[in-house]
């Protein structure tokens, strides 16, 4: 994990509010030692209608497996990393299956990780499926690759959790006439849309979503509404113009990867940003990419000084660099965090102007 403790001290002594504390203190404890116990903590204290993902469910799903067959957590990711600890110990646990080369290669967190198409060759393991947002699609490929559906398992049946406004509805986040959002990592426009819900008077939202397939569906929903004010762009928000591998899965984990199978275009931000259109509201959720999305961005954010919602736990380093950058930028933002599942994922880092937040102590 990058940065100095003078860093994650700065960093600590630059949030507004306790909650804002409480969560950075403990999301660095989980970092350090993946224990559950403190992404707990945060969901008692902040998130009370959030289920625990407690030993009594991890127990429940255990007893449902066949004790004849090996298993795998499918999804090599936050979740996995999250929940590894409740099934590393059973002897039924194989690893992990992930379509990510780059995991297939080296492992994760220290087991094997399988491709799919190993996975639906053998037909013989059960799988858990565990991922907050690729869950139905994986169960499709895998029964599309006839994969006994008695084998296959969703561990966030056992304590699905999911705050559809976690980017828009902080109480210290405050909307005015003639928004203009730049949602970067639209996904399936979900969060655009969930801003619409949030701020009746929008004047634009220029979307970022580089993933063909939820470009498709993104296009497809804009006209089925009728949503004129959203201006699609296939491209991804990066520090400069140039083109990246990428790896198109077609949900919200694809990602700019090395060892993508694809190549997208990225552009700043600063480059679509219209300089006589103030832009009010910045939102980032890109599995990793942030921090370059937000160099490319530093004409708007400097200049217009607008909202921002930027996820900061793809990364460990993003704890640190992501906080400290903007505040480079602009030194008299105010910055919180709030966490939004009851899994290591969702935290966002916010950043408003004195002028545009009713602030709680």
């Amino acid at each position: 994990m990058g940065g100095s403790l003078e860093q994650f001290q700065k960093v600590y002594r630059m949030l507004e509010d306790e909650e804002s504390r409480n969560v950075y203190l403990n999301k660095l404890n989980w970092l350090i030692s993946n224990n559950q116990n403190y992404i707990d903590a945060i969901v008692t204290n902040y998130i009370p209608k959030a289920p625990l993902f407690t030993g009594k469910s991890v127990q429940e799903l255990l007893d449902s497996l066949p004790q004849d067959r090996g298993f795998v957590l499918y999804g090599a990711g936050i979740v996995g990393k999250t929940i590894l600890p409740h099934f590393q110990n059973d002897r039924r646990f194989v690893g992990f299956c992930s379509k990510t080369k780059e995991k297939q290669d080296n492992g994760y967190c220290g087991y094997p990780v399988m491709s799919p198409e190993e996975l639906i060759s053998r037909k013989n393991l059960s799988v858990i499926i565990s991922t907050t947002r690729a869950d139905e699609e994986i169960h499709q490929i895998l029964l599309n690759g006839e994969y006994p559906e008695e084998l296959i398992h969703h561990v966030m049946e056992y304590y699905r959790y999911e705050d559809p406004g976690q980017y828009f509805a902080p109480d210290f986040m405050t909307y005015g006439d003639n928004e203009v959002l730049v949602d970067v990592g639209c996904c399936e426009l979900n969060s655009s849309l969930e801003m619409l819900r949030h701020c009746q008077k929008v004047k634009k939202i220029y979307a970022f979503e580089p993933d063909p397939d939820n470009y498709k569906i993104c296009l497809e929903r804009k006209i089925r509404h009728h949503l004129e004010q959203i201006e699609l762009l296939p491209l991804g928000a990066w520090s400069e113009r140039t083109s990246l591998r990428f790896d198109a899965v077609g949900n919200g984990v694809s990602h700019v990867c090395e060892a993508g199978g694809c190549c997208i275009s990225v552009i700043p931000i600063d480059d679509v940003a219209d300089p006589t259109e103030q832009i009010t509201m910045i939102k980032m959720d890109i599995e990793g990419a942030e921090l370059e999305a937000l160099k490319g961005a530093k004409e708007t954010i400097q200049r217009d000084k607008p909202k921002l919602a930027v996820c900061i736990y793809h990364r460990p380093e993003d704890m640190v660099e992501i906080p400290l950058y903007i505040k480079q930028l602009v030194p008299d933002y105010k910055l919180y965090i709030r966490h939004h599942s009851n899994t290591a994922g969702e935290t966002v880092l916010y950043a408003v102007m004195p002028e545009n937040f009713s602030h709680r102590k």
